[in-house]
């Protein structure tokens, strides 16, 4: 096991970043293609994967789908 410094990211924590980054071009490349209906597939995606007893799947569809509310932005009232 190797020892980190807090300004060390453990191998786990580059995972975790390197995913995220592609979740982050991932949900980009959905908004472009399909507008913010994007969100709504992301979700369904995400509710089939579930049906399914996939969960891991279903947990990375979820992140895109945050990853798009975050693009979307705040609702207007």
């Amino acid at each position: 096991m190797r020892e980190s410094v807090f300004w060390n990211r453990t191998e786990q924590e580059e995972d975790d970043a390197m995913q995220a980054t592609e979740i982050q071009d991932y949900a980009q490349q959905l908004l472009e293609a399909h507008g913010f209906k994007a969100i709504a597939e992301a979700a369904q995606k995400a509710g089939a994967c579930e049906d399914q007893g996939d969960s891991e799947q279903a947990k990375t569809w979820r992140q895109v789908e945050a990853a798009l509310l975050l693009m979307r932005g705040p609702n207007e009232s």
